[in-house]
């Protein structure tokens, strides 16, 4: 279920979470003001449940976007634990749509692979 991040929709996490199989949590790595926000809403997305994780580092392609270690600490990954599966691509999308990067179809992948691991 896409449940959007605009601070209006997340009052509705709460009512979803329990209903979910795993959690893909979109970052803007080009946005790196709000990186210490998106840092502190996953962690309290996970703070009661061991639900599967996997971040999707969007807009590697632009220029200046932190790079998937630096996204790493950003979000302060280590700090998860190992009590949950945890799971960090970095992705891009053209922007006219034509094509699909490699990263995306192993984000697809992963993510199919993960929800019949839980079904």
């Amino acid at each position: 279920l896409p449940v959007g991040g605009s601070e209006s929709l997340r009052s509705y996490w709460k009512m979803y979470l329990p209903k979910v199989l795993l959690l893909v949590y979109v970052v803007d790595s080009a946005d790196h003001a709000r990186l210490p926000m998106a840092k502190q809403l996953l962690h309290q997305l996970i703070q009661n449940n061991t639900l599967p994780v996997v971040v999707l580092a969007n807009k590697q392609d632009l220029e200046g976007a932190y790079c998937i270690t630096d996204i790493y600490d950003a979000l302060a990954l280590s700090d998860i634990g190992d009590e949950r599966k945890m799971f960090l691509i970095g992705t891009h999308v053209a922007e006219d749509g034509s094509e699909i990067s490699s990263s995306m179809k192993d984000a697809k992948a992963l993510i199919g692979m993960l929800v019949l691991e839980t079904q």
